[in-house]
């Protein structure tokens, strides 16, 4: 009889500790989630910036952005991780904590990157402009050349031009263009070396079509 006694008053015992101990845990705030919410939003938002500019200024395998990017990721995770009843509040708060620290971190070191990288990436366009510069120029001037002596060869003394004529002369004012595009091509400004050969492919394309174009009405 006694050990039955005992028994149950040991499970009571047990029973009433264990919720004393669950009632001294406090547990994660709706207002801690919405928290990590808006703070796992603002990471998102700022790494598409982030991705943004390595993308417009071409920047690769520079491993100190990608830690940094690295480092943002593991933050979107411990933010996501937190976004429950489920943890402690003094966890989710730390966690939280650490959080905002390593974004401020991450902002100053990519801040200081990124301003290197463009300085980097502005001095080399700059010296492949100047060596490409030249071979533009000598290409306008090919062009302006061909425009002048087929403007003295067939509009000479003309003041009346014939239908195939006013093609012609047509292709010559957009073989002008293009021309004064490649003289003043230093003056554009250019975000990465793919963005200056893929504009004088444009123009060396829009060049051969008026060149073609002008060959086919003179037949």
């Amino acid at each position: 009889m006694k050990k039955i006694v005992y028994s149950i008053l040991f499970t009571l015992l047990f029973l009433f500790s264990s919720n004393v101990f669950s009632a001294e845990i406090e547990y994660n705030t709706e207002s801690n989630i919405k928290k990590a919410i808006l703070v796992e939003d603002y990471i998102v938002r700022h790494k598409s910036k982030i991705e943004n500019f390595i993308k417009k200024y071409n920047i690769v395998n520079n491993s100190n952005i990608d830690n940094d990017i690295r480092e943002l990721n593991e933050s979107l995770s411990a933010l996501q991780k937190i976004q429950n009843n489920d943890i402690k509040k003094e966890i989710a708060e730390n966690i939280m904590k650490a959080v905002l620290v390593r974004i401020k971190n991450v902002n100053e070191s990519l801040k200081v990157k990124f301003k290197k990288e463009k300085e980097k990436i502005e001095y080399n366009l700059n010296t492949k402009k100047t060596l490409y510069s030249k071979f533009w120029i000598k290409l306008s001037d090919k062009i302006n050349d061909i425009n002048l002596k087929i403007a003295t060869k067939i509009f000479k003394n003309k003041t009346i031009l014939s239908t195939k004529e006013l093609k012609i002369k047509q292709n010559l004012i957009k073989l002008n263009k293009e021309s004064k595009k490649l003289r003043n091509f230093w003056n554009i400004s250019f975000k990465s070396e793919k963005e200056i050969k893929d504009s004088f492919i444009r123009i060396l394309k829009n060049i051969k079509r008026e060149i073609g174009l002008m060959k086919d009405t003179i037949k």
